[in-house]
């Protein structure tokens, strides 16, 4: 979905300029948690692989292709975060695309610049809390689902080494995809709290955005 084909320069303009402003919404959000050494590549992975500003659509179709025969080689955990993290990004396409088409609709972008509060006021009319809620607990589960992995003494040295057969099969997004989740949160040390933070401030983000309340990004 990335990719965007058949779409307008306009429409991919605003998109990427909306991408580029939630991911810098985020970091401003968790900079307490960036600057936090034991939280800092957790944080950077979500930023990097999760909510990211580039085209992840090739990390995507190389899951997509090789996923069957991975069911088979890999332990479970590892096919069910790839398919949680690619249905994140689904989602993430599908709110990004309506939220565009509804700026681009009302003309709330003609200064061609997105403003915090055309974002926020955008995404209250369009309402797209339930899928805004799901991606939320999504990000939980994949990241305890690393986790689980970590714990996998072969793993992570199984990843080391197959990684110039990855390239060789042009499956080397996906194998950096999961060899950096697997090293983020080994390096994290409060795993319950990290997700606890992440899930209360977003959610008190929604409910703001529901209410009328938030003018401002935290």
């Amino acid at each position: 979905m990335r990719q965007g084909q058949g779409r307008p320069a306009e429409f991919l303009s605003l998109k990427k300029e909306i991408k580029l402003f939630q991911n810098k919404r985020l970091e401003n959000t968790y900079q307490d948690l960036l600057d936090k050494k034991s939280m800092h590549l957790a944080c950077r992975f979500f930023l990097d692989q999760l909510y990211c500003t580039h085209d992840v659509s090739t990390r995507d179709h190389q899951v997509e292709r090789v996923l069957p025969k991975f069911e088979k080689l890999l332990p479970g955990g590892a096919v069910d975060v790839v398919r949680k993290v690619i249905y994140m990004d689904y989602l993430a396409e599908k709110m990004d695309d309506e939220i565009s088409l509804l700026i681009n609709e009302k003309e709330w972008y003609s200064d061609k610049s997105l403003q915090e509060k055309t974002y926020i006021n955008a995404f209250r009319q369009h309402g797209q809390f339930a899928m805004r809620e799901e991606q939320i607990c999504l990000v939980r589960e994949v990241g305890e689902s690393l986790r689980k992995l970590m714990r996998l003494p072969f793993l992570r040295p199984l990843l080391k080494i197959t990684r110039g057969a990855a390239q060789k099969a042009d499956l080397e997004d996906f194998h950096d995809f999961l060899s950096q989740g697997l090293d983020a949160f080994a390096a994290l040390d409060r795993p319950t709290l990290f997700f606890q933070l992440i899930q209360e401030r977003e959610f008190s983000i929604l409910e703001g955005i529901r209410r009328g309340t938030l003018t401002k990004f935290p």
